[in-house]
């Protein structure tokens, strides 16, 4: 598709198609196949955008989704497989553990505001977090559904003129900072805070075949990609029709017009030793998010004896990708985004069978007594 789950979802809200159900995974206990912040929406006709399991809710929040929001209420449905009764594997559940998913008429006032905020973090890259109520206490004011949004300029939603302003904003703070979601115990309320980034920035340097099965492989993670070359022949849009931008770079200006910073990851599959040794001297200063250089060991040493000595603590992924036995363009594509992906993830890329403890980092949990300001 070349577009993440989030987006698709926002293409379908722009377009002013009612009666939707937007299904959120907002806790996850043990063990699950998709972490909280997955979302899926259900449409009027049945058919579903995103996922929020491996397939083994989706049948049953798509069925039951209408009526349990039917009267325009959100709903927290609680899946749990990690009890012994035989009942909790009516679903099929592959994992062992606890998923709870919100429910919310689409054309809500409050997801209707969330999703224009999540639409405004994607259009300018900049990071969000979003704190949303999920269960409350009988006595409670405050209601499921209830947001408090926050970027590095503003704070707003519902929940933004109440008492909970100052600590849920804190919470949010840090949920971005750490780059984590969470869930937060509130006076008897739990809310789901969870840290919005920007989709990944990928330039690819080399236009050749080997790039395009990179791109798509990209976009599949839902990543924003520029490809750049300095052949006019190869940095053509219709080659790379899944690309967000393609760039015709010079000699004399080897990144162009290209946005390189932290955050940004880097390929260089050029096939081109001088132009391979000019990006490099241009890009390492910049200190990417991760830049990873095709060829083998000698030709890095080599590559790497020209540039700045004092750089040298700069992680170079060189030779690029995990060991996969990669042989073609479509395998090595595979084996650079998963060493991509690992990096982000600050994760080895070892057979998950190797790995002690928990797959998924745990959500966090956080409990907080207004009164006191302490926090567990």
């Amino acid at each position: 598709m070349g577009m993440s789950e989030l987006e698709l979802i926002l293409n379908y809200w722009r377009a002013g198609a009612p009666g939707a159900v937007l299904a959120t995974v907002v806790h996850v206990k043990g063990s699950a196949y998709r972490r909280p912040g997955a979302r899926m929406l259900i449409l009027p006709d049945g058919r579903h955008i995103g996922s929020i399991s491996g397939g083994c809710l989706e049948g049953d929040v798509c069925q039951k989704a209408w009526w349990l929001t039917q009267d325009a209420k959100p709903a927290l449905r609680v899946y749990d497989s990690m009890s012994d009764d035989d009942a909790v594997w009516e679903f099929g559940l592959g994992c062992n553990g606890v998923v709870q998913v919100l429910l919310e008429r689409i054309d809500s006032p409050d997801v209707n505001e969330s999703l224009h905020y999540l639409e405004a973090s994607l259009v300018n890259r900049t990071p969000a977090a979003i704190a949303t109520v999920i269960s409350t206490s009988p006595a409670s004011s405050l209601k499921v559904g209830s947001r408090l949004m926050l970027d590095d300029t503003h704070v707003s939603g519902s929940l933004a003129g109440t008492k909970h302003r100052s600590t849920l904003s804190e919470h949010a703070r840090v949920a971005l900072r750490e780059g984590t979601n969470r869930t937060v115990e509130l006076e008897g309320h739990q809310l789901f805070i969870e840290a919005i980034h920007p989709p990944l920035p990928l330039v690819i340097f080399g236009a050749g075949p080997d790039a395009i099965p990179l791109v798509s492989l990209a976009k599949l993670l839902g990543w924003c990609v520029t490809v750049a070359d300095g052949r006019p022949a190869y940095a053509r849009q219709d080659r790379f029709a899944q690309a967000d931008r393609v760039v015709l770079t010079s000699a004399d200006d080897p990144i162009g017009s290209i946005a390189i910073d932290r955050a940004t990851a880097v390929v260089l599959i050029t096939h081109n030793y001088p132009q391979d040794r000019k990006l490099l001297e241009c890009i390492v200063p910049l200190l990417p998010r991760y830049l990873g250089v095709l060829g083998p060991h000698i030709r890095t040493r080599r590559l790497l004896e020209h540039l700045d000595p004092t750089m040298d603590r700069f992680e170079l992924h060189a030779p690029i990708g995990l060991d996969i036995g990669a042989e073609t363009p479509e395998g090595i594509a595979i084996s650079i985004v998963a060493e991509i992906q690992a990096t982000l993830a600050g994760r080895t890329g070892e057979m998950l069978k190797l790995r002690r403890g928990s797959i998924h980092a745990r959500e966090q949990t956080e409990e907080t007594a207004m009164q006191t300001g302490t926090r567990t």
